[in-house]
């Protein structure tokens, strides 16, 4: 990830950020299956919500991330919500 400072601002480069988005998600697809990764896929899947909160994308507007843990809590029997993973400052 490229951070760069400039006078006490922090730049974040938006085209990492969608990688790492991407990244991010191929391991929750790859591991959804496995037994005993739960802290794994959650910690993931925070991972997913920050970097989304970094690029400005809102809770309410994340479909992407609200399909995906459609499908973690069909196939993991969890009940995850997408309010359990953003913060607000």
């Amino acid at each position: 990830m490229s951070i760069s400072k400039f006078d006490k601002c922090v730049v974040i480069e938006e085209k990492i950020i969608k990688g790492r988005i991407e990244q991010f998600y191929k391991i929750i697809n790859e591991m959804m299956d496995e037994p005993d990764l739960d802290k794994m896929i959650f910690a993931t899947l925070h991972n997913i919500a920050f970097c989304e909160y970094l690029l400005g994308k809102e809770e309410k507007n994340n479909k992407r991330l609200n399909s995906l843990l459609d499908v973690v809590n069909k196939r993991r029997k969890t009940d995850y919500q997408l309010s359990d993973f953003y913060i607000c400052f």
